[in-house]
């Protein structure tokens, strides 16, 4: 599996808390569905990317980082709460919160590999669902890694991979422009200042043509005239002229 980091240990078959006390927060969409995340009681189904907090014996925050996982796990529960809690890089977020003190038993030290992982983690970015807490030049990392745990490959290069995250990836100022075409070029535009769309929402930022793709007719008429009024560009599309014909 992944390496065992300082704040846990292994005994070969369980990873344990090896820091005083942490806490997973597991945002609650996950559970939406079911789709990233399923709850059994005293075990969770999840994705394994999600923010985690280690702290010391007076309470005091260690570290907080990402799990960073990108194929689903399994997590052994002995306390939990819902509540909302303000998450570095994104804000007040509603999470199932996981509780667990030192010596506790966290998961088992192997997955499985499954190439429908591969495609559940697929799912997972094409829905627009990666952590803002993900540095947007690691999410490619991400699903690469996802990969390689599952021992499964989706056949096309790591460019088309990036393609499809830099159209996801939208500057959270105005979703209409792609993140990357900002980042880098001012110094106040960090790595979290950008809102993951799903691909099929994405065609109702681009412009008014493409907005009549998108299923929710009353988000597309919505986004078109708040176009017009501030007098947006609107990306050209060659199959708007062949119409025209």
């Amino acid at each position: 599996m992944a390496k065992v980091e300082n704040h846990f240990k292994s005994d070969g078959q369980f990873i344990y808390l090896e820091s005083p006390y942490c806490e997973f927060y597991i945002p609650k969409y996950y559970f939406e569905n079911n789709i990233f995340a399923e709850d059994y009681g005293s075990k969770i189904h999840c994705i394994g990317v999600f923010d985690v907090t280690f702290f010391g014996s007076n309470n005091e925050i260690l570290e907080h980082r990402l799990l960073n996982l990108p194929t689903w796990i399994d997590i052994f529960v002995a306390e939990s709460e819902t509540r909302t809690v303000d998450l570095p890089n994104r804000g007040p977020e509603s999470c199932l919160v996981i509780k667990y003190i030192k010596g506790e038993k966290i998961m088992d030290d192997s997955n499985i590999e499954d190439s429908a992982n591969v495609e559940r983690f697929s799912n997972f970015i094409l829905s627009g669902k990666i952590p803002a807490a993900v540095p947007y030049l690691k999410s490619i990392l991400l699903w690469l890694k996802n990969q390689k745990i599952n021992s499964a490959s989706l056949g096309v290069p790591s460019v088309i991979l990036e393609l499809v995250l830099a159209s996801s990836y939208r500057w959270k100022e105005n979703p209409a422009i792609k993140f990357a075409q900002v980042y880098g070029k001012e110094d106040q535009v960090s790595e979290f200042d950008y809102v993951m769309k799903r691909v099929r929402e994405i065609c109702q930022y681009t412009s008014t043509f493409t907005g009549l793709t998108y299923e929710d007719m009353n988000s597309m008429i919505t986004s078109s005239l708040n176009r017009t009024r501030n007098h947006e560009q609107e990306t050209y599309s060659p199959l708007e002229d062949l119409i025209k014909l």
